[in-house]
């Protein structure tokens, strides 16, 4: 495995670790040892707690008495949670950006949907990649909402978000997937703020529906 360069230490290690939760090498529930990382990754425990601390501020491990760090395991009320969140978030962020579109925000919409695309004809497309697909899109469209406060929630609960895409992307063909959000992308282009925000709505998967995908994963033990 390579070693980390010996240079902010403590981000790199936040990135690492990060990557391996969000990818789904962690899993939701299982413990973090700051030995065990700290012998894995040649770094001091002092630099695996403060990355483990960065983790736990973006929502994605936790630190529970007499039990240490573990990555966040989700329970239904959670999902509720964060479905309710992107109902507020992403149909008024949609409803601004298509107030506010400029030319160059239409350009950004447009090359990323081609990415999204373009990522999902590939014959090794993984549920995974589609949504960190999804989050970027999402992400673009806050942040084209030109509301600096919405865009900094966003951007604090990104990483939950994406958790919660990889459960609810992973029934669903790539293609299908992509192809869902364009007519989103096309209001917001349009300048139609009412049918962007009616779409935002109707891309998010219900509460119920996210509910059931989240039992039988657990089911399974994906």
């Amino acid at each position: 495995m390579k070693k980390i360069i010996k240079s902010s230490l403590e981000e790199q290690a936040a990135s690492y670790l990060r990557e391996l939760i969000l990818s789904g090498q962690y899993r939701m529930g299982q413990k973090l040892v700051e030995s065990a990382l700290a012998k894995e990754l040649e770094l001091s425990r002092s630099t695996i707690r403060m990355a483990l601390n960065s983790l736990a501020h973006e929502g994605i491990v936790v630190q529970k008495p007499y039990v240490g760090w573990q990555v966040i395991d989700l329970e239904e009320h959670d999902l509720w949670e964060i479905f309710h969140l992107r109902v507020a978030l992403e149909t008024r962020s949609a409803w601004l950006a298509a107030k506010r579109i400029t030319e160059d925000g239409k350009k950004q919409l447009t090359e990323l949907m081609n990415d999204f695309f373009e990522a999902a004809q590939k014959p090794d497309a993984t549920s995974q990649q589609m949504s960190r697909l999804e989050l970027d899109l999402h992400s673009l469209i806050v942040e084209l909402s030109e509301n600096g406060r919405l865009l900094n929630i966003y951007k604090n609960v990104a990483n939950q978000m994406l958790i919660y895409f990889n459960i609810d992307l992973v029934s669903h063909a790539p293609h299908d997937i992509a192809s869902s959000h364009q007519p989103l992308v096309d209001a917001i282009c349009a300048g139609d703020a009412d049918k962007a925000a009616q779409l935002a709505q109707a891309n998010i998967t219900t509460f119920s529906e996210i509910g059931d995908k989240f039992k039988a994963q657990h089911l399974r033990g994906e």
